[in-house]
């Protein structure tokens, strides 16, 4: 969702290139020569804290001439960045001119995982009641309102408040964007119907929360997060716009790099922990991961959505040889934005897009997946790397329109 007033960050300019180091050439030259009887199992990599642990594909049992099979196909879908996590190593990033690894990116409502993730941390902390806190409980001119005095923070978090948000053409967003007090704007719309009965889109929940959890911990959310959960990450490169009154956007306008927006992922991956910390509950990562509501998508497909946080299970036969379906959790946001997560592959795949396809970020998911081989690190393959390579280099030129 854009703001109008404001433009959107993360839409600068940049270039940068991806380049095998010495240490990972000789890593994979000496990985080549070991019998395959010989290979070490697969390693956890360090917290990528100070930054990501690189890997070739093949030492975490995946094939690089897939992945550079993925890059061809979907550069020519408007994909702008996109970064394959296995085990903790990064085994495939590419940008294109446009995108670079130290530029943040608009995330659009991506951000609202965010938004879960700090609500999670200040109930944590006792900051907030419970998700069954009232909303009234901040907001006294709901009281006397028989549906709204109801609303919960469960409520909002799961898109089920009942008041009514037109999502046609962005209506109600784009009014809320050119109101003087977006929270008032929020506070003012009808409850369509009771709390809970029904699942509704809504970037006004969202932001609701943003106000909320404000006024609880006494910062705005903007500021909790970077110390709460950016600090322990080690992300710092980041920009985070706000509404009139000086609000955090609890809906979108969360700007963060591609490997940051990975890091995130790889924090839910590992159920809230960093570095034998418990930066988020692990109890509210799996309540915020589970289905709150059943959904079914034009496609076919059906998935759940949680606490700001959606999931499905992936085709079977993805993986040559194996039949197993697999859960996957994950953070969306218009254009192709997303933060996938399958913890049974130990996967994470960010990237960032402005498409028109709705599905085309499942799709290149799919792609990943199918780069799975093996449960154990793959014979080096020199020839695989260097057309990965020259994959990466191609992505980043230039398309033309």
């Amino acid at each position: 969702m854009k703001n109008k007033k404001n433009p959107l960050v993360g839409s600068g300019q940049g270039t940068s290139t991806l380049s095998m180091s010495a240490a990972e050439t000789q890593m994979k030259l000496m990985s080549a020569m070991l019998p395959q009887a010989e290979r070490p199992s697969f390693q956890k990599a360090n917290w990528p804290t100070a930054g990501w642990s690189m890997s070739t594909p093949e030492s975490q049992g995946m094939h690089a001439s897939a992945l550079a099979k993925m890059l061809k196909i979907f550069r020519h879908q408007a994909v702008h960045s996109v970064a394959v996590i296995r085990n903790g190593y990064v085994v495939a990033e590419a940008y294109n001119d446009r995108t670079n690894t130290e530029l943040p990116q608009d995330m659009k409502s991506v951000t609202k995982s965010i938004t879960s993730a700090l609500v999670g941390i200040a109930l944590s902390e006792g900051k907030l009641e419970s998700v069954h806190q009232q909303a009234a409980d901040f907001f006294p001119e709901w009281e006397s309102d028989p549906s709204k005095s109801t609303i919960t923070i469960k409520h909002l978090l799961s898109m089920t408040s009942g008041i009514a948000w037109d999502n046609n053409n962005e209506q109600s967003s784009t009014e809320m964007m050119y109101s003087p007090d977006w929270v008032q704007y929020i506070l003012e719309r009808r409850a369509r119907v009771a709390p809970g009965t029904s699942f509704n889109y809504s970037n006004g929940d969202a932001h609701l929360l943003s106000a909320m959890l404000s006024r609880a911990v006494g910062e705005t959310m903007y500021e909790y997060a970077q110390s709460r959960l950016f600090g322990p990450l080690g992300i710092t490169n980041t920009s985070w716009n706000h509404d009139p009154q000086g609000r955090t956007i609890g809906a979108w306008a969360m700007a963060l790099t591609l490997r940051d927006m990975a890091k995130l992922g790889y924090l839910y991956l590992n159920e809230g922990e960093w570095e034998g910390q418990a930066i988020i509950p692990k109890a509210w990562v799996q309540e915020s991961l589970n289905k709150k509501v059943a959904l079914n998508y034009s496609n076919g497909t059906q998935g759940g959505y949680g606490f700001y946080w959606w999931s499905k299970t992936l085709p079977q036969g993805l993986i040559k040889g194996s039949k197993k379906a697999y859960d996957m959790f994950y953070a969306s946001g218009s254009g192709g934005r997303r933060i996938y997560v399958v913890p049974e592959l130990q996967l994470v795949v960010a990237l960032t897009a402005e498409s028109d396809d709705a599905d085309m970020p499942e799709r290149l998911l799919h792609q990943v997946v199918q780069a799975i081989r093996s449960d154990n690190p793959l014979p080096e393959n020199v020839i695989a790397g260097d057309e990965l390579e020259r994959a990466v280099r191609l992505f980043k030129m230039e398309i033309e329109s």
